[in-house]
């Protein structure tokens, strides 16, 4: 049973209206999550199409990109904390054959610090199944020896991969299982779907389905789920928030300078993370000690306009003057 914490404020209604205000002058189409009653979200939405497929909704499915990550970084600490892991086994442990593997910890995977880059590759079709992602994985990376930060998708896959080998369940399978259902949360992966007519469509670029399906498919653990914006609200407050052990994984990080782990940017009081593929981008802002949060999901903006509706959109909710992470500035 989890643990019963204290719930957050909810948003007041100036905090309402400077969110509002902002996804307005910002042309956004999307919505934002803030708190509600009970932990439970409350939507500020703003749409600029009149599109229905186009329309983002807080209970239809969307990619959430980076934010899976997250996720992948919650299973991981879940068997740390189990005793079936630790942070400290190397690499080579599971995967002897990666260069460097010996070197390159569970720890540094959910640090970026691995010294591993991504190699991409056009795929004919979508990968179809998680083994076929396990192979692409160890085929498209480059390991440089180097272990000073570097944002490489490739790092979740491998933590997938390693979830696979620890618990010889897929990842799929434990991530569904034992992590967000438990607490409630229903997600899709990109080869369960036979085509996205249930998934909110990006605006301003035309794509089908299965480019978007074969992008996904290479992103194993890092950006191979599809989700809609309150579910993932539930599982950022089910399966973190909500969890002072789960919790402090990340937010003891702050004490030795450390400012990214598991899945998201560590800045104190806050967690945020980003999230960005084909057009589809979300964001969130969560204050440990208040529990107050706010979330972004659109489908209108670039990566670079995410980036500055970030810090903008964090000071309209909490008033504070926050920019981005030196490591995400220096990409």
């Amino acid at each position: 049973m989890q643990p019963t914490m204290a719930q957050a404020q909810m948003a007041t209604p100036a905090q309402r209206a400077a969110v509002q205000r902002l996804l307005r002058r910002k042309h956004v189409n999307g919505l934002a999550l803030i708190n509600g009653p009970g932990d439970r979200p409350e939507v500020v939405s703003n749409q600029v199409t009149k599109d229905s497929r186009q329309v983002v909704r807080a209970n239809r499915l969307i990619l959430i990109a980076s934010f899976q990550k997250l996720m992948t970084g919650v299973a991981i600490n879940q068997l740390v904390l189990s005793g079936k892991l630790t942070l400290s086994t190397p690499l080579s442990a599971f995967y002897p054959r990666v260069a460097n593997g010996s070197q390159i910890t569970i720890e540094r995977l959910m640090m970026h610090t691995s010294g591993f880059r991504n190699v991409s590759s056009k795929l004919a079709a979508p990968l179809k199944d998680e083994g076929a992602q396990r192979r692409y994985t160890l085929k498209h990376y480059r390991s440089t020896g180097k272990f000073s930060w570097c944002y490489s998708d490739v790092d979740f896959s491998f933590l997938a991969a390693i979830i696979y080998r620890t618990t010889r369940h897929s990842y799929q399978d434990y991530l569904a299982d034992q992590v967000l259902g438990p607490r409630g949360v229903r997600v899709k992966f990109a080869n369960q779907l036979k085509n996205g007519h249930r998934v909110t469509q990006v605006m301003g670029r035309k794509q089908g389905w299965s480019a978007l399906q074969r992008r996904m498919s290479t992103e194993l653990g890092a950006g191979d789920i599809l989700c809609t914006p309150v579910a993932y609200w539930h599982f950022l407050y089910r399966g973190v928030l909500d969890n002072p052990t789960m919790l402090a994984q990340f937010t003891n990080r702050q004490a030795a300078g450390e400012t990214y782990y598991g899945g998201a940017y560590i800045e104190a009081p806050y967690l945020h993370a980003n999230g960005y593929l084909s057009g589809y981008s979300c964001t969130f802002y969560s204050n440990w000690e208040s529990r107050q949060t706010v979330m972004l999901f659109a489908n209108n903006l670039s990566y670079h306009e995410l980036r500055t509706v970030n810090s903008q959109l964090v000071h309209a909710y909490f008033g504070d003057h926050r920019t981005e992470q030196k490591q995400i500035n220096a990409q």
